[in-house]
């Protein structure tokens, strides 16, 4: 619940109640007041959204703060270039841009999943996916200008050609993020390797 909604129904909560006690059932003004006063910061901080992060509250994690915020301006970034993909006109350079799309969410999902992990990620979500929404964002504002100038015709040419650069940094720091699994993984096909090999000597 937003924070202007949670004063609303919090006001509105505490004034019924004051008219009740007071109108009604004729109490002491101070004590209606006081008591209508904690109702509203009551209900307040008692409406304040649980935010988490794999199940995980974001005011008990360490430095949770922070990564809520890095999760929301992924979010914000993410939103922003899928904006962009639906509005680029040229076929190849809206398939590179969903491909960035796709990627980018798929490591998101990722990071909300394994939180742990998203200090390690501050490169990508700072840096790297923050230049792949500028510059989609200003590919489509380029290109909606319909100007056939030198220079335009090379921004959006260099732009085009930097989205496949970027989806490799985009895979590559999924496999970073995703080493320990993938080391995991590997173990796992060795043993399966070496059981049935013993089995197989039987």
């Amino acid at each position: 619940m937003k924070e202007t909604s949670r004063m609303l129904v919090s006001s509105f909560a505490a004034a019924i109640v004051f008219l009740l006690l007071f109108l009604f059932f004729h109490w002491n003004l101070i004590v209606c007041i006081l008591l209508c006063v904690g109702i509203y910061f009551g209900l307040f901080f008692l409406l304040k959204p649980s935010r988490k992060i794999a199940g995980i509250d974001v005011e008990s994690m360490p430095g949770g703060e922070e990564i809520r915020q890095l999760l929301d301006d992924a979010q914000a970034d993410l939103a922003d270039i899928d904006k962009a993909v639906k509005e680029i006109k040229t076929s190849s350079v809206r398939q590179d841009a969903q491909a960035l799309y796709a990627t980018g969410a798929r490591i998101l999902t990722y990071l909300e999943e394994n939180p742990d992990k998203i200090k390690l990620a501050r490169r990508f979500f700072t840096y790297y996916l923050d230049t792949a929404a500028k510059l989609l964002t200003r590919y489509v504002d380029f290109q909606e200008t319909e100007l056939h100038s030198g220079e335009v015709a090379d921004i959006l040419q260099k732009t085009a050609e930097a989205l496949p650069v970027l989806n490799s940094a985009f895979e590559k720091q999924f496999a970073h993020l995703m080493q320990g699994e993938l080391l995991d993984i590997e173990a796992d096909i060795e043993l399966l390797k070496s059981t049935l090999k013993m089995e197989g000597g039987k």
